[in-house]
């Protein structure tokens, strides 16, 4: 399986911020926003940046917040300029789309047999670098299906190693004879396929175990990716059976390419979706908070 990078940046080892000082205003905006304390303004109330030794905790982290946050566009970091960056939404209108992804988003248990275009499967994973994780440290992996083909050609062999198991009482964690006899009669209504809802496409996000916010990392990403795909018109389906599965498989696993080290709880099926839905769900009545006052 090829193994590729989005988005990836070529860095100097320590050139951090390019700040362009006729452009610079001396708000001090990038000051307060750097996680890593590296901007000030000098004695002239320009942006400057302090030297760094390594890139993490105690240097710079390479969120590109100073770019993100300059008003005039002075600062440039890590090769990066400002006006290649994308400019945020009208939030009216952010607002409207959003609410509706959200309340029309469902788990799709059925596609149809055709590839995603290649082009919007970059785009989309190039934008799923943006969201947000454990002290930027974007240590997140994915293991990426983009043949319909190919996944047929998983699909196949994980189901005929899972029959063969089933008929040994051999079953995922947490499943049973019966809650596996109810997945399977799914098959007949719900589902086509127990093991990946026929997805056509796989992508699972995984990430070095005990480092960093790991587990929550993957989950974040699997959030991101699921309304980015809705935002695109593609069905998904978060799963997690299909790993339990694999995990009775472990030189499937290396198959994927997930390393021994790294963990993995969620995946993602994703396609065209054969069933369209017509309008969101009102939840709006089970919606449980408590409010809390401490005066």
């Amino acid at each position: 399986m090829e193994k590729c990078k989005f988005g990836a940046v070529s860095l100097n080892e320590y050139g951090v911020a390019e700040i362009e000082e006729e452009k610079c205003i001396g708000c001090g905006a990038c000051t307060r926003v750097c996680p890593g304390s590296l901007l000030y303004l000098n004695a002239q109330h320009k942006a400057e940046h302090h030297e760094i030794s390594e890139f993490g905790w105690n240097g710079c982290w390479k969120c590109q917040h100073c770019l993100a946050v300059c008003p005039t566009g002075a600062i440039s970091v890590l090769g990066l300029r400002p006006e290649d960056s994308l400019t945020p939404p009208d939030p009216q209108e952010a607002a409207q789309v959003l609410d509706r992804l959200i309340a029309c988003r469902r788990s799709h248990r059925r596609y149809l047999r055709k590839n995603v275009d290649y082009g919007t499967i970059h785009h989309i994973l190039g934008i799923l670098q943006n969201a947000p994780n454990g002290g930027n440290k974007q240590l997140v992996e994915y293991t990426l299906i983009d043949d319909v083909d190919q996944m047929d050609h998983l699909r196949q062999i994980v189901r005929s190693r899972l029959d063969k198991l089933i008929d040994q009482g051999i079953y995922p964690r947490s499943y049973d004879a019966r809650s596996i006899q109810d997945l399977i009669n799914a098959e007949k209504t719900v589902r086509p396929d127990m093991i990946f809802c026929q997805a056509p496409h796989l992508l699972i996000p995984h990430a070095p175990r005990g480092k960093g916010c790991w587990q929550q990392d993957i989950d974040i990403a699997c959030t991101y990716a699921e309304l980015l795909f809705a935002a695109h018109g593609l069905g998904a389906v978060m799963m997690s059976f299909c790993l339990d599965v694999l995990d009775l498989m472990p030189d499937i696993k290396e198959i994927l390419q997930i390393p021994k080290d790294h963990d993995y709880h969620m995946a993602i099926g994703f396609g065209y979706p054969e069933i369209r839905y017509a309008r969101g769900t009102q939840k709006e009545n089970d919606l449980n908070v408590n409010v809390l006052k401490f005066i």
